[in-house]
């Protein structure tokens, strides 16, 4: 088995970007691109501090942990209303093919 270098083989090399999160520069490595990566940066630095006016004195890595529970709740609200959403919309859009099946079956007798 042969060894292949990072761009042979069509593997990519990652992106590399330094942002700033809490005061604290970190290097994130991945495919996206840099204004996504900085926008995400950008959310996670805003709940950071968000977290610390309600916290005060807290550590930095509980801070963290706090900032992740409460994106991660976030999200699960949003999966929520979305299925909740989706539900709605295969109601209706069930009534409007039985609708039209009820207008062509009657359509078919006259």
């Amino acid at each position: 088995m042969k060894s292949q270098s990072p761009s042979a083989g069509g593997a990519s090399l990652k992106n590399k970007l330094q942002v700033e999160i809490f005061g604290h520069r970190y290097t994130l490595r991945g495919e996206a691109d840099d204004a996504y990566a900085k926008e995400l940066a950008s959310f996670v630095d805003e709940k950071m501090n968000e977290m610390a006016k309600h916290t005060k004195g807290v550590q930095m890595s509980k801070l963290a942990i706090l900032a992740a529970i409460n994106i991660a709740h976030e999200l699960f609200q949003t999966r929520k209303k979305q299925k909740e959403r989706d539900a709605v919309i295969g109601g209706k859009t069930r009534d409007i093919i039985e609708s039209i099946e009820e207008q062509f079956e009657e359509f078919k007798l006259e």
